[in-house]
């Protein structure tokens, strides 16, 4: 099948959970109980939110995941629906129920986050296959590099884009990034994300050393600063937008949404960067993952009065 023709323009593999959002005053200290307004019991997850945010800016997109059966593994399916993200992918764990997450959002919008996954999801290789041949790139959060790179083997071999995005939360070593890299199109970080695993301050330079070991892209979001992207030929870096920040959870999956929607559209660097960075700033205006994700002309209105 011609790329061209492929049903879906990007499959998010994994990265699912449902939220449980807090507003608190401040963060409870050791020992210590505090009182929290509940926000809701809300679907979310790195790579979900990054399929609710693609497809809501118009790619044709669908999410290869497990969820538990029970209610919230329910509530994720139909939220799916919700944003048009297909779910021809995703399967139900009978024995195990969905993963979720504990976010304490504090008065500045900035979230911390308890992650607890309740089990590790097994694919075929025929399953990757079936998945990777009707799509034009894929979207992942590692965490096992091993896992990955057989993923990643899968869709070179269907010709399929791969993007990675790299946090603190992932837990890999150097050694395991850098042979991560060979399989990746592009490799995007958050600023924690970049100095663990590279062991330097987000930089151009620092960001262009990476693209020894494989990418085509290397992107860093600097959450308010902005963001950079490198590859081989350019680069290009830019501010933050100061708006009024209700919710700062899903902005990173955000931005690798629109990013990764402009790369597939054929823009420039500095294009894609702008693009995603207005994104980013505008899903923070909305409480839970997915309370603020804009569409393309919200974006383009974002950045015509920018």
């Amino acid at each position: 099948m011609d790329l061209a023709e492929r049903p879906f323009d990007i499959i998010a593999i994994d990265g699912i959970d449902l939220d449980i959002v807090m507003k608190v005053d401040r963060l409870p200290g050791y020992g210590e109980k505090i009182m929290g307004d509940l926000v809701g019991r809300l679907p979310g997850g790195p790579c979900a939110n990054f399929a609710c945010a693609a497809a809501r800016l118009g790619m044709r997109t669908a999410s290869f995941s497990t969820v538990g059966k029970d209610e919230g593994g329910q509530i994720i399916i139909d939220d799916f629906g919700n944003f048009g993200v297909a779910t021809d992918f995703v399967r139900v764990n009978k024995d195990g129920d969905t993963p979720f997450t504990v976010i304490l959002i504090e008065p500045d919008g900035e979230r911390s986050i308890i992650v607890a996954t309740t089990f590790d999801p097994i694919y075929s290789d025929d399953d990757y296959h079936q998945a990777l041949s009707q799509t034009r790139a894929i979207h992942t959060f590692p965490s096992d590099a091993t896992e990955f790179i057989r993923l990643a083997k899968i869709a070179r071999e269907n010709q399929t884009k791969v993007m990675i995005d790299i946090e603190s939360t992932s837990h890999l070593t150097r050694q395991e990034l850098d042979a991560m890299l060979e399989w990746v199109d592009i490799a995007s970080f958050n600023e924690n994300g970049f100095m663990r695993v590279a062991g330097k301050r987000a930089t151009l330079d620092e960001a262009r050393n990476l693209l020894a070991f494989g990418p085509k892209t290397v992107v860093v979001t600097l959450a308010g600063k902005g963001a950079l992207a490198v590859t081989a030929d350019t680069e290009a870096q830019i501010s933050g937008h100061i708006v009024d920040v209700q919710d700062t959870t899903g902005a990173g999956d955000t931005f690798n949404a629109a990013f990764l929607g402009s790369t597939l559209q054929g823009h420039g660097l500095a294009r894609c960067l702008t693009f995603a960075n207005g994104a980013a700033a505008l899903s923070v205006t909305g409480l839970g993952p997915r309370g603020g994700l804009p569409t393309v002309a919200e974006v383009e209105a974002f950045l015509e009065k920018r």
